[in-house]
């Protein structure tokens, strides 16, 4: 056998195996999804989804189906009965598109944003805002990693502004939590200096972007939960027929009573066998320590509040609630919690963030909490009674006046009483 067939041999097939993956990815591909797959995916509440694009973009831009993104966190996994995707089946015109899972906070969810600018533009959306988040630290390293992956990452460089404030901050915290490793962080680095990318750095940031973004067509229908097939679609038909408020809050406070009979805290049976009762004893007193006054979460909020502005995205905040036997129990101190969210609603307020649902002051209400620090049964009700007016009734243009003051570390870790809100409100926002 010759020089040449030995070695044709040898590399032929890995030749030919990489020659395959250049035309599977690099090729144009076009899928069209179905609007089972596209259901499937709303409510999966998948990292797949969260970090990719091609499901999210297709079933926002289906005008017949009328997705709304709902943006939060682990609140929306608590889905009984009165959860906001089986209430929206029953009762309204709209399908909530859920953004969101343990960890999901405001960095994570700018980058899912950025995925999809224009199916965002000019268009409603539900925020939901946890003051859990505003922990010292903000969102954690191996969190962020684990839902906001290269494809993301790539959008976000491609349409960074170098001479933004809002663009270059983002760079900033994207180089921290990358640990300034990787291709991501060498070019978040320069913007978050100022300098623009170079011609290279576009071009190849255009490959990788063309190369996943075909990996995505490919297979972003697989590896989602089934949550509408197991949990949203069995329940739609056990609410009645026509909507009635105050039908469903009686409702709602019943099955609570119903379901929630092995503790003292109001707390759904099975979440507290599972979760709580085991170690009940070592949480007394737990939580008497916690603060979330001074955090880079103020900042990395305002980085989503300018992407709402961006994209003239009329949106409605809710503030969570923490469930107050829970709170009593393990020493929360709720003066800190209302501090909290006084600090949260001035930075919304003062930039015409005004749609704000403050439910801080609910979690002693009967039904209202589902476990520890998460709405069920009474608060789903009030939250799909709000939002659905929102959603279905014409309101006004959004108004937004943003100011990069609030990007500081000043604001980050300032303590919110009257006198520092008043004196940076007359420092910085007049």
């Amino acid at each position: 056998m010759s020089n040449r067939k030995k070695l044709w041999s040898i590399f032929g097939p890995l030749i030919v195996a990489i020659l395959m993956v250049m035309v599977v990815f690099l090729l144009p591909w076009k899928f069209n999804n179905t609007p089972a797959i596209e259901q499937k995916a709303a409510d999966s509440l998948s990292a797949t989804v969260f970090k990719n694009r091609n499901l999210k973009v297709a079933a926002l831009s289906d005008k017949k189906a009328n997705y709304v993104p709902f943006f939060g966190s682990s609140e929306l996994a608590r889905m009984d009965l009165f959860h906001p995707s089986v209430m929206a089946a029953r009762y309204h015109d709209y399908k909530p598109f859920l953004f969101g899972s343990r960890g999901t906070q405001s960095l994570p969810q700018l980058f899912n944003m950025a995925m999809m600018n224009k199916q965002l533009k000019n268009r409603k959306a539900v925020y939901i805002i946890s003051p859990q988040w505003f922990v010292k630290q903000g969102v954690s390293p191996q969190a962020f990693k684990y839902y906001n992956g290269n494809y993301a990452d790539y959008m976000w460089l491609e349409q960074a502004n170098p001479k933004s404030p809002y663009d270059r901050y983002t760079a900033s915290r994207l180089v921290i939590l990358l640990n300034g490793q990787g291709f991501v962080s060498s070019l978040a680095y320069k913007i978050a200096s100022g300098k623009a990318l170079s011609a290279a750095d576009r071009a190849n940031l255009k490959v990788r972007l063309t190369f996943l973004s075909h990996e995505d067509q490919l297979f972003s229908g697989f590896f989602l939960n089934n949550n509408y097939g197991d949990k949203i679609a069995p329940q739609i038909t056990q609410l009645p027929r026509q909507y009635n408020y105050q039908e469903l809050m009686t409702m709602a406070k019943q099955m609570h009573a119903e379901q929630s009979t092995n503790n003292r805290f109001g707390i759904l049976n099975s979440f507290y066998s599972k979760r709580l009762k085991k170690g009940i004893k070592n949480l007394k007193g737990a939580q008497k320590n916690f603060t979330y006054l001074q955090s880079p979460e103020y900042n990395d909020l305002e980085v989503v509040l300018k992407q709402f502005q961006k994209n003239n995205t009329d949106v409605i905040l809710m503030i969570t609630p923490v469930n107050a036997k829970w709170e009593k129990y393990t020493g929360m101190s709720m003066k800190i919690y209302e501090q909290t969210v006084k600090k949260i609603k001035f930075q919304l307020q003062s930039q015409g963030f005004n749609n704000i649902l403050d439910y801080s002051k609910d979690g002693a209400k009967k039904g209202f909490m589902q476990d520890t620090i998460h709405l069920g049964w009474a608060g789903w009700v009030k939250f799909d009674h709000q939002v659905s007016a929102f959603i279905e009734n014409k309101q006004p243009a959004p108004n937004y006046k943003l100011n990069d003051a609030f990007l500081s570390t000043k604001w980050a870790n300032l303590k919110p009483s009257t006198t520092n809100l008043d004196n940076f409100e007359q420092a910085y926002l007049k």
